[in-house]
């Protein structure tokens, strides 16, 4: 970059400092993972739940990668290695900012997590510890060998649809239409806007 700018007749010094290489290599990184972690999140058949799994994933990922760059270990960050850093303690830091402001930000859904595992992972949830008003469905659930079957074979909504009758376990079924619809609607409400956005232009 720097000899391509010397080209254009437009060099630029900050290319000469080495630790303002290194942090944009460190925010190169960053924005590759944050941009996966992106595409994972759209699309108009994503559940509440599957947002959830991609969340603790990323977390964990940045839990790795804060003690990684605290022990000076470059292995995650493919970009920041060229730069060859003295030391990667500052961009540890940074990660632990990171690590908070995502907590901070989805704090509200974490704070569900028993709702949303009764949703996604019924047949794992212990009865005595889920709402009074679901423990009798979720026991008949548990116990249906059949149904535990076809929850294992298809996919989370199919099952829902499928074999969640009204008739055998209303409140199960209310419950997991309200989490089922949340990041659906989210959805549908970003690509409205973002159509209206497009439309406007």
């Amino acid at each position: 970059m720097k000899q391509f700018m010397r080209m254009k007749g437009k060099p630029v010094r900050k290319l000469n400092d080495s630790k303002w290489r290194s942090d944009l290599a460190c925010m190169v990184d960053i924005t590759k993972y944050l941009s996966v972690l992106s595409i994972k999140l759209q699309g108009s058949n994503q559940l509440l739940s599957s947002l959830l799994s991609n969340m603790k994933s990323f977390e964990a990922k940045l839990r790795l990668w804060k003690m990684q760059l605290e022990r000076n270990n470059m292995v995650y960050f493919p970009t920041v290695e060229v730069q060859k850093p003295s030391t990667t303690l500052e961009y540890a830091s940074e990660y632990a900012k990171l690590m908070e402001a995502f907590n901070e930000r989805f704090k509200d859904v974490k704070s569900n997590q028993m709702e949303l595992n009764i949703f996604a992972t019924p047949f794992n949830v212990e009865p005595a510890n889920v709402p009074d008003n679901l423990q009798h469905e979720i026991i008949q659930l548990q116990s249906d060998d059949e149904l535990k079957a076809r929850y294992n074979n298809l996919p989370l909504h199919e099952f829902y649809k499928c074999y969640m009758s009204t008739d055998a376990f209303p409140t199960l079924r209310r419950h997991a239409l309200k989490y089922a619809s949340v990041f659906r609607i989210t959805y549908c409400r970003k690509q409205f806007f973002s159509k209206l956005t497009i439309s406007k232009g």
